[in-house]
């Protein structure tokens, strides 16, 4: 994909006209879902070229050097491993503790004499 903004809005174009040929090929064979398939696929192409096209319109705004971002910092990448970890265990431990409870349940019912 591109990097220029112009560019982008090209290529989305591109990409447009080439699903509603395709869109046309299947028409022409008979196979109107794919057809269908293939035109929606080129409306949504048109439509972020579009969008593309709005974006480079628009003028930037200009931050105020005062304005904090207002996502928080982002985690160490080492603290949510662990934490991922952690999760995963609790998770197993939990799958095989639920079928042990289950299988060592006393049967006050039946009796094995």
């Amino acid at each position: 994909m591109p990097a220029n903004f112009g560019d982008i809005a090209a290529f989305h174009h591109e990409e447009a006209n080439r699903h509603y040929a395709l869109a046309q090929a299947a028409r022409d064979r008979g196979s109107l879902a794919e057809a269908e398939y293939q035109t929606g696929l080129a409306a949504r192409w048109e439509e972020a070229a579009q969008e593309q096209k709005i974006g480079m319109r628009q003028q930037p705004t200009h931050p105020s050097a005062k304005q904090r971002p207002s996502s928080p910092p982002a985690m160490p990448i080492a603290i949510a491993c662990l934490l991922a970890v952690v999760r995963g265990i609790k998770r197993i431990a939990t799958a095989i503790r639920h079928p042990m409870v289950k299988r060592s349940a006393p049967f006050n019912t039946l009796s094995l004499r």
